[in-house]
């Protein structure tokens, strides 16, 4: 049998955390949504010439919903990736 008083070896280091995997695909949901988001508001602003309180600006906030929504949903995603 061992003696207690004699010391095994030093400790052993904790392992390093693992990295990070999907920043790649965090950068790019990210960098997509911002885009979408700004061009669609481009195109909101554009088609009702700086004015939404007219039908044209009404139509276009609707229509441009779905794009807005996507652009969200793909910034919020990125920011996600990115966060872990």
């Amino acid at each position: 049998m061992s003696d207690p008083n004699i010391p095994s070896g030093p400790p052993v280091p904790p392992a390093a955390p693992p990295q990070a995997k999907g920043r790649g695909l965090g950068w790019f949901f990210a960098i997509t949504g911002a885009i979408i988001l700004l061009i669609t508001v481009a195109m909101i602003l554009t088609l009702t010439e700086g004015d939404f309180r007219g039908d044209s600006g009404a139509l276009a906030v609707i229509c441009g919903s779905p794009t807005l929504i996507l652009g969200g949903v793909f910034l919020w995603l990125g920011s996600r990736r990115l966060k872990r």
